[in-house]
């Protein structure tokens, strides 16, 4: 498998926590970039997990929002992307994790190729943009309401990514 490439915007510090817990996971595997510093590096991976906690009603973090027009004209052809959004069921459970939708809708548009689509069982949210096909845009991470359950989300789902990546 070729390196990763994690790109991540953080704003409240909690996606930092996540983070960390992806950089103990995937050790070697993984090159991890703050979007506050720029994303010229996107280009430079085959293999991407992008990670956002939203913010207001489904939002894109105030880091991400600042590079997003760099971000649509990334040509992301032969590209494998992974989603990871951070958000809170009960306070903003009528846009739960709604920035996914946003990163998602470019990837697509620009060529990638997304995986790491998960079940939507286990949450209890009113309305969420960031579902496909029933499932959840990528890994969908509550450090609000059930951050006892992240190591675990992120361990099983990066067992299941790294088969897909190239």
């Amino acid at each position: 498998m070729k390196k990763i490439g994690l790109f991540y915007g953080t704003t409240g510090g909690r996606t930092t926590g996540v983070v960390d817990e992806f950089d103990f996971n995937l050790r070697d595997e993984v090159e991890i970039f703050n979007v506050a510093n720029g994303i010229e590096k996107i280009k430079e991976f085959d293999n991407l997990i992008l990670v956002t906690p939203s913010y207001g009603f489904g939002e894109l973090e105030a880091h991400w929002e600042a590079v997003i027009e760099d971000f649509k004209k990334i040509d992301l052809t032969d590209k494998t992307l992974a989603l990871v959004g951070l958000g809170s069921q009960t306070t903003f459970g009528e846009s739960f994790v709604g920035a996914l939708e946003v990163l998602y809708k470019i990837i697509i548009k620009n060529g990638g190729k997304i995986i790491g689509l998960t079940s939507t069982d286990g949450y209890h949210f009113e309305e969420c943009e960031a579902i496909v096909e029933g499932k959840f845009m990528g890994l969908v991470l509550d450090e609000e309401n059930q951050d006892d359950m992240t190591p675990d989300r992120i361990y099983e789902w990066l067992e299941v990514i790294k088969t897909e990546f190239s």
